[in-house]
């Protein structure tokens, strides 16, 4: 995560956390642990007024898979970590909130693509065989200070419990991702860096879609 964007989502935090803190007779805090699409993790909460609460929290995911990108078959590392500091508005004193604030996203896939040395592969616009390509090696990164908004449900500051579960549906604004991708050994081509080129873009063509990161998040919290 750059420097700029850590010290603009500490200063954010802060600020949440601060107001929350003098309203403890509205709520008091709240620990939280999640799973979602963000990864497994957890979160604080602190109630602001009457039906506003904060949320600061962090979330963490990482495994390795087998898939297909542009026609390459791609074995993919994956690391997800990301910080976010919410608002929860609860528009009618109940469980049903609107949700906005911010995400700090540091999500990287390492990309890994070989076959036997005979067989072929389409790589941009042309086609070769892996003893001339060698093994495909790239990344895709995501390194974003980013808003989200969404909906809710779960009030984790309720007055009538002091445990329960909540869920999140919404959508963190990234920015376009970040793809490198070249070539390891080889015979090699005249045309290859071009067509690595052109893969590179078409992979992150691909990827557009993920400019709105979906979001869905269950939890279990508890209120002291």
């Amino acid at each position: 995560m750059g420097k700029k964007r850590s010290v603009t989502l500490l200063l954010v935090m802060s600020a949440l956390l601060s107001g929350g803190a003098g309203c403890a007779d509205l709520g008091g805090l709240a620990i939280a642990g999640k799973a979602s699409t963000l990864g497994l993790g957890g979160e604080l909460a602190a109630g602001i007024t009457d039906n506003v609460n904060a949320r600061v929290g962090m979330n963490m995911l990482g495994f390795d898979v087998e898939e297909e990108i542009d026609d390459v078959e791609y074995d993919i590392g994956l690391d997800f970590s990301s910080f976010s500091a919410l608002v929860d508005w609860h528009v009618f004193d109940g469980s049903f909130r609107i949700t906005g604030g911010v995400v700090s996203m540091n999500h990287e896939l390492d990309l890994e693509g070989t076959g036997p040395a005979a067989e072929t592969v389409e790589i941009g616009d042309g086609t070769y065989t892996w003893a001339t390509v060698g093994t495909l090696s790239g990344s895709v990164e995501v390194d974003d200070l980013a808003p989200y908004v969404g909906i809710g449900w779960g009030d984790l500051l309720s007055a009538k419990k002091n445990w329960g579960f909540y869920c999140d549906f919404g959508v963190v604004f990234t920015g376009s991702p970040d793809v490198k991708l070249t070539n390891i050994g080889g015979t090699g081509a005249p045309g290859l860096p071009a067509d690595l080129a052109k893969e590179r873009d078409d992979i992150k063509d691909e990827l557009e879609a993920f400019e709105f990161y979906p979001v869905i998040s269950l939890g279990l919290f508890f209120q002291f």
